[in-house]
């Protein structure tokens, strides 16, 4: 019988992954109550705190998938680019003005903390390894790039499908208003520290124009920066080999993009829609054959729900163990007692007080005693379920030689 994953859940735009949700379906607000939700969602940054400078938001070109995602973003158009026109209806600008503000509060609480942390800690990881992995991480390729911006590939995995992002100039103006409007009522759910399951996530999917997890890719991407090159449309065959189309049973896209404030060449993000767990491997483990050939990676976990703790995704938990250089992650990933201290060095950041009530089977006594024993350095950013930067826990794991 197929293991059924209703469980994962994942990463938020400003603190954590979502929990299991409401079962109401929120009234589709305004644009003008949009921007009130998130102005009043978001509390101020802390007096004193460092403020690294924002990633740039202009680029260099206009190709049709990066005027897409500035678009969906709510950034100005590219000179020259096809959509000026539709970046004209007043209803657009409203859109423009939340996500700006949404973000800028987000950049200010959030990310450009993650970066003096990246800079301090994590920079010197990434020399053994570009490559970054985040399974059960959906769309969220926002912390992704602001914990393992040095890398040049990353793969992301969850249940939601890609759908290809259509013309844009040829959707129907309500359509793309609506979708528009799931966008900011998603972010907005996550930034008011609402809580929803992944069905429910899939089904605001569903309900736009466009489907699937690019929209929010393509916002995540436009936002901090990058430049779209090309999508492409692909799928695995058995062995993990990448296949042009959507025809394998693994199916997913590849992005192409550049980084302005990176001096190297043209970046990758994949993004494929498995199920992982050991049912799922055993039939298809073509995810894991594609990652293993890009070589040992730096992993990211987080908000998965501990599905890693559990014996029905034993699978995935060995490949991260032997195929990671790195593993960066909240206490929801990897069970520390994997991490014997003669193979690996941990540095614990942040507290531990246990997890949340929904998941409070997964206590680790061992990593309590880790905390205890190590008295680690406190967070400036809320990382996984434990949203308060107060109360996140955080431990990177690095293979020794």
């Amino acid at each position: 019988m197929r293991f059924q994953v209703e469980i994962v859940l994942y990463v938020t735009l400003a603190f954590t992954c979502p929990l299991f949700a409401q079962e109401a379906t929120p009234r589709p607000a305004t644009a003008d109550e949009q921007q009130q939700q998130f102005q009043s969602a978001t509390p101020a940054v802390q007096p004193g705190a460092t403020v690294a400078a924002p990633a740039p938001l202009t680029v260099a070109k206009s190709s049709p998938a990066n005027d897409a995602a500035r678009y969906l973003a709510g950034l100005a158009p590219v000179a020259g680019s096809p959509l000026t026109a539709l970046s004209q209806d007043p209803r657009w600008l409203t859109h423009a003005r939340a996500m700006n503000l949404a973000f800028s509060q987000l950049e200010q609480r959030q990310l450009s903390n993650i970066r003096i942390f990246r800079s301090e800690n994590l920079a010197p990881v990434t020399q053994a390894s570009r490559i970054c992995i985040y399974l059960f991480s959906g769309p969220d390729f926002l912390y992704a790039d602001a914990m393992f911006s040095d890398c040049d590939t990353f793969v992301l995995q969850g249940l939601e499908p890609v759908d290809p992002i259509p013309d844009l100039l040829t959707t129907p103006p309500g359509a793309l208003i609506g979708t528009l409007e799931n966008i900011q009522i998603s972010l907005n759910t996550l930034l008011s520290f609402s809580f929803f399951k992944t069905k429910n996530m899939r089904e605001d999917f569903e309900r736009a124009q466009l489907k699937g997890v690019l929209p929010i890719i393509f916002v995540f991407m436009a936002r901090t920066g990058k430049e779209i090159d090309s999508v492409e449309y692909i799928s695995l065959d058995q062995e993990g080999k990448v296949q042009q189309g959507q025809h394998g049973s693994i199916r997913g896209a590849k992005i192409n993009f550049l980084d302005p404030t990176s001096s190297r060449s043209m970046k990758a993000m994949y993004y494929f829609s498995s199920d992982l767990s050991d049912d799922a491997l055993k039939r298809n483990p073509a995810l894991l054959r594609f990652c293993e050939g890009l070589g040992p990676a730096n992993s990211l976990l987080k908000a998965a729900s501990y599905l890693l703790h559990g014996s029905n995704f034993t699978t995935a938990r060995n490949f991260l163990l032997q195929n990671s250089v790195s593993v960066l992650q909240d206490d929801s990933g990897i069970p520390v007692h994997y991490f014997p201290p003669d193979k690996w060095t941990l540095r614990f950041f942040g507290t531990y007080s246990g997890p949340i009530e929904l998941f409070k089977n997964y206590n680790q006594p061992e990593l309590r005693q880790y905390y205890e024993a190590s008295s680690p350095k406190r967070l400036t950013f809320g990382f996984g379920y434990k949203w308060n930067n107060r109360s996140s826990t955080l431990f990177l794991a690095v293979r020794k030689n």
